[in-house]
């Protein structure tokens, strides 16, 4: 038994952990490079070609904003998508 739980100990620390990434339709948002900013939580994120970008949530107005292509804010809105929804409710009890 001590056997079995000094291999898993190894393995525990000598295996990287993996961040904290999810999928939501088209993008990946990673959780563990999230980042409350003012009243907002802005998380690093990447669309489906791989270009970088940024999701922010304001959760307690429940809105959603995030940057285009040429790294310029939108305007706030309400979640146009049921990806857009999930992602406000994940960074809202996630963080």
């Amino acid at each position: 038994m001590k056997f079995l739980l000094c291999i898993a100990t190894i393995l525990s620390t000598a295996c990287p952990v993996l961040a904290e990434t999810r999928i939501y339709g088209p993008l990946i948002l990673d959780f563990d490079r999230a980042q409350k900013m003012g009243q907002s939580i802005v998380v690093p994120s990447k669309n489906s070609q791989g270009q970088p970008l940024f999701i922010a949530v304001l959760c307690t107005e429940r809105l959603f904003n995030f940057t285009s292509s040429e790294s310029k804010w939108n305007d706030w809105g309400e979640p146009a998508n049921i990806h857009e929804a999930r992602i406000i409710a994940d960074v809202c009890n996630f963080i």
